[in-house]
């Protein structure tokens, strides 16, 4: 009987991991494949990160690239999750026509350099590498450009807008400000990437401007939101103000000031909204500094 239940076990058992596979489109060889690479990939995942020092970060980068294309390269690689890269951006389209992997490697400068991959689902490997080239975009929101000229930033949110889907990036700009960034991509008759593409309206209705990509910048220190908000239907992000009016266009001393601006998709443009909510504050929001011994002496009193 004991035998009996164990062999039910592992019929059970054997069931469920064939049609794991069977969902997933890997064959079993296949799959022991990906899994090795992964491992592996961790591993230099982590250094990137973690790395004690940039020699050490940039040779697991350079490691880490051909090595993920070999992963990339098993059929039906597309499927495959990598879960365990978790110090890698992997991030889907709505509609689950690609994935793009995304990365940035930490200099001794303090900036970021930025690495990415699009891979297209496909049976046999699409992929289209991301060369960084936002160093020498001279106006980048103005800018239409290829996967090898890319505008290099870290993803954080993917949405679909027909045949444009909007990137929302961060880029830690210098050792004194950091920027968030919307770009535009899609893909050109012979399914290439194009970044970019003039649907921002920066203007007004009555005189519109548009622009390729959307670009805010701020204070190094300072905590920016901008995303797209499902329920409101519309990109919303906060309103910057200089930290002193002797600052004005100097944006390392921006910061928010608690309002919001948002853009909403009219006629298949983002028109761009000065105001969403109502709630301003004539000071840009740092708080009093905290009197601890004053309050250790008052919770003492208690």
């Amino acid at each position: 009987m004991k035998k009996l239940v164990i062999l039910s076990f592992l019929f059970l058992l054997l069931i469920f991991s064939f049609g794991k596979i069977s969902i997933a489109g890997i064959a079993p060889e296949d799959l022991q494949t990906i899994r090795t690479y992964e491992d592996s990939l961790s591993i230099l995942a982590d250094s990137i990160v973690n790395g004690s020092e940039q020699g050490v970060r940039q040779l697991a980068c350079y490691e880490f690239i051909p090595m993920l294309i070999k992963a990339l390269k098993v059929k039906n690689s597309f499927e495959y999750p990598f879960d365990s890269l978790r110090q890698i951006n992997i991030m889907y389209s709505d509609d689950k026509k690609f994935r793009i992997f995304n990365w940035n490697l930490l200099k001794t400068t303090g900036v970021y350099r930025y690495y990415g991959a699009i891979q297209k689902k496909s049976s046999d490997l699409k992929i289209w590498p991301l060369y960084d080239y936002s160093d020498y975009i001279k106006n980048p929101k103005d800018t239409v450009t290829s996967n090898e000229r890319w505008f290099g930033m870290l993803y954080y949110q993917i949405i679909q807008e027909g045949k444009h889907y909007l990137l929302f990036g961060w880029d830690g700009n210098t050792l004194l400000s950091n920027k968030k960034i919307i770009d535009v991509l899609s893909f050109d008759k012979k399914g290439n990437p194009v970044f970019g593409a003039k649907i921002f309206n920066i203007g007004t209705i009555e005189s519109p401007k548009f622009a390729s990509r959307f670009i805010i910048e701020y204070k190094e220190i300072a905590q920016v939101s901008m995303r797209y908000d499902n329920d409101m239907q519309m990109i919303i992000y906060d309103h910057l103000i200089p930290i002193d009016p002797k600052a004005e266009g100097m944006y390392e001393f921006y910061v928010p000031d608690g309002s919001y601006e948002s853009f909403e998709l009219k006629k298949k443009k983002w028109i761009h909204n000065t105001s969403v909510f109502n709630s301003t504050q004539d000071q840009p929001p740092f708080p009093e500094p905290i009197d601890f011994e004053k309050k250790n002496k008052k919770n003492n009193n208690q």
